[in-house]
Formats: structure tokens, C-alpha cells, sequence
């Protein structure tokens, strides 16, 4: 029954390549219209089970006291070789731009309050900034030595803003606001010798999702071209790249699949991209290598690709189900990450098949019949010029 089906399949695929590839292509251009709403999670506590008390307590403290989200700035001595760099965070030139800093970050949208040291130095000395460092030291006096402790470090080189925010998880927002942040301290004066650094989990949230985009591109690529070179070097002749159309088209396939159902980009599935590759890849090289061995027996490029279809597809099916099988063994998982690297590789891996088996004979029927006899003519015109 199901060789039969196959044939069909085969038939169909090596006697009308082009409505194969067509269709193959309409469905490529609808999948790639829902990769754009592909959504990253960087938020922790979005990678862990949702019933957990402790998550369903972020969430009630976020809503009820305006977010537990916070952006800390480290106004910090560096070294410099200016002659009138500051040497005492306490300086205050320092002290009169941390207020600054202070002020315009109440401006940018999604901070709900902002507090720093300078706030209490300046209501101590009547609501002005000190204009020494002797008179901070003079009002410091006065502060609890538990409470001079959190203000500043023991050798007064950092004092630190905290940014109170209420964007939750939120990526857009969360990368919103930290490219704001960002501005705000690019444009504050500090004295040479100081340098303001933002941090806390909204910096470190929008940190992790520019890594995720440049391990993902940087691994999806090298694994492409990795696998494109073995592919040429195992069957001499660089139309075998033909074999790894399938893994582009279900690159994309599985980018829509993703964008359509709502699953996110997170630190698990920024790996899905490579792992179909390698996994998907054999049934390629499996098939490249039997349509191969059809076309050294005499077969034309159409009997190659049905009898290659028939009895290799049979073991490509095979094989996708028991890989998808174990790949969706990760949806039982406790953390979310987990069981969505399972959904999602799965998906990619039963795409691959279908592909390999439907569209990658009408590729090689195709490049046979067509493109290695204009190969051929265009080698014989160079060579006779």
C-alpha cells in the first residue's frame, strides 16, 4: 500500500516538476508571510512552568506595585588621562549629572520611578545639589552608616541609579526602553573619569535576544556551508548542492510554522536552524545517492526519481517518524523552552521528509534533463573558443 502510494508520488513528481516546484514555492511564499511574528522570550520567568507559585508571584507583584523589572546604572571612576578627571564619585560634577540622568530618564516611557544617592544628598541640603565634596562629606555625617553603605561603594568609585519599570515581558518594549536608556546616558555630561553602565534585567533581557539573532544567523550559516562542502566533495560535482534545496525551503516552512502558531524565539529554539540541517541532510544524501545508482543502471532521469521514491522513500519516512518521535518526547518536558525546541525541530524534521521525498525528485529530474546538458553546451562553446 504505501509503495504505492509512493509511486504515485514519484510519478507525479517526475512528470510535472514544474507544478511540483510551483506549488512547493506558493507554499515557501505563504509560510514566509507569518515569519515576521515571530516573537523572541528573553524573560526568565517566561522559560519556566507557568503554574509555578513563584511565577504566578512575579506577575501578581508586577501588577499590583508597577513591575519588579529594574534597570540599574553603575556611575563609575575609570581610569583617564585627563588632568581634570575625577578621582571621588562624591565629586559634584559628578553628582549634578547623575541628577540629570536622573531627570531625563523620568521622561522615557515605561520607567516609572527613578532613585539614586544624589536624591538624598540633595534633600539634606535643602533641595540643591552640594557644590563640594567637603559638604558631602559633611551631610554624609548625618546618614546611618548602614544607609551611607548602600549609597556608595568603600572607596567611593560607583554609585548606582535604579530605574523601576513596568514593561514586563514585553521584548519590543523591553528593547524599546533599553536603546532609550542608552540614549539618555550618551547624552548626559559626564566629567572625564566617569562612565555610567546600564544593567539588570532589562539590559541583560534585550542583551541576551542580540545574541540569540547573531548566534542563530552565525550557526545556521556555518552549518549550511559545512554541510554544502561535504555534499560537493562526497558526489564530485557541485549541482549535488541541489540536495540541500529541501533543508531551505523547510528552513522557512518551519519559520512560518512558528510565526503562524505563536511559538517564540528563545535561547532552545535559536538552535533549530542547525539541528535540522545536520538531521535532515541524510535523507537527502540517501536519496541523492539511490536516484545516483538508478541513473548509472541506464534509467532515464523520470524512471531514476519514481523507482528512487518508491523503495528509498518507504525508509526516509521511516526514519523522520522515529527522529520527529523522539524530538516530540520534549514536549513533556517542565520548561517551556524544552517542549517548544521539541514542537518545532519535529515539525522541521516531518517538513524536511515530505520535501525530500515530493519536491527533491523533481529537482533532480529537472537538473538532469535541463541544467547539466546547458552546462554541458556552455563547457563545449568556452572550450571551442
Amino acid at each position: 500500500m504505501l509503495k504505492e502510494i509512493l509511486s504515485k508520488v514519484g510519478e507525479f513528481s517526475a512528470k510535472k516538476p514544474m507544478v511540483v516546484i510551483g506549488i512547493v514555492i506558493l507554499l515557501t511564499i505563504f509560510a514566509a508571510t507569518f515569519i515576521p511574528n515571530i516573537k523572541k522570550q528573553t524573560s526568565y520567568e517566561k522559560m519556566l512552568p507557568q503554574d509555578l507559585p513563584e511565577v504566578q508571584e512575579v506577575y501578581e507583584v508586577r501588577d499590583e506595585f508597577g513591575g519588579t523589572d529594574i534597570v540599574t546604572i553603575a556611575v563609575k571612576v575609570v581610569p583617564s588621562d585627563s588632568s581634570d578627571k575625577v578621582t571621588d564619585i562624591r565629586d559634584p560634577r559628578v553628582l549634578r549629572a547623575v541628577k540629570m540622568l536622573e531627570d531625563n530618564l523620568k521622561t522615557v516611557d515605561g520607567i516609572t520611578s527613578v532613585s539614586s544617592p544624589v536624591d538624598v544628598l540633595i534633600e539634606m541640603n535643602g533641595g540643591t545639589v552640594p557644590q563640594s565634596i567637603d559638604r558631602v562629606k559633611e551631610l554624609m555625617r548625618y546618614i546611618p552608616e548602614s544607609q551611607r553603605e548602600r549609597m556608595f561603594n568603600k572607596d567611593y568609585s560607583v554609585m548606582v541609579i535604579t530605574a523601576f519599570t513596568d514593561v514586563g515581558a514585553d521584548e519590543k518594549k523591553c528593547d524599546a526602553l533599553y536603546n532609550a536608556v542608552k540614549e539618555r546616558i550618551e547624552e548626559t555630561p559626564f566629567p572625564a573619569g566617569v562612565e555610567a553602565v546600564p544593567t539588570g534585567s532589562i539590559p541583560m533581557s534585550a542583551i541576551v535576544g542580540r545574541l540569540m539573532d547573531e548566534s542563530q544567523a552565525v550557526t545556521t550559516t556555518v552549518a549550511f556551508l559545512a554541510i554544502m562542502l561535504i555534499i560537493v566533495l562526497h558526489f564530485k560535482k557541485i549541482t549535488s548542492v541541489a540536495l540541500l534545496s529541501p533543508l531551505i525551503f523547510t528552513l522557512i516552512w518551519t519559520g512560518g510554522f512558528m510565526g503562524l502558531f505563536g511559538l517564540p524565539l528563545d535561547m532552545a529554539t535559536t538552535s533549530v536552524g542547525s539541528l535540522i540541517l545536520g538531521l535532515g541532510i541524510d535523507y537527502g544524501i540517501y536519496f541523492g545517492s539511490r536516484y545516483k545508482e538508478e541513473r548509472e543502471k541506464g534509467k532515464s532521469p523520470e524512471e531514476a526519481a519514481i523507482t528512487t521514491v518508491t523503495y528509498a522513500g518507504s525508509s526516509v519516512l521511516a526514519s523522520a517518524a522515529t527522529t520527529a518521535a523522539g524530538l516530540l518526547s520534549l514536549t513533556i518536558a517542565p520548561l517551556p523552552a524544552m517542549a517548544n525546541l521539541g514542537k518545532v525541530c519535529a515539525v522541521g524534521i516531518a517538513f524536511c521528509c515530505i520535501l525530500t521525498v515530493v519536491f527533491l525528485p523533481a529537482v533532480l529530474v529537472l537538473e538532469d534533463k535541463y541544467l547539466l546538458p546547458m552546462m554541458a553546451r556552455l563547457k563545449r562553446r568556452l572550450m571551442g573558443q
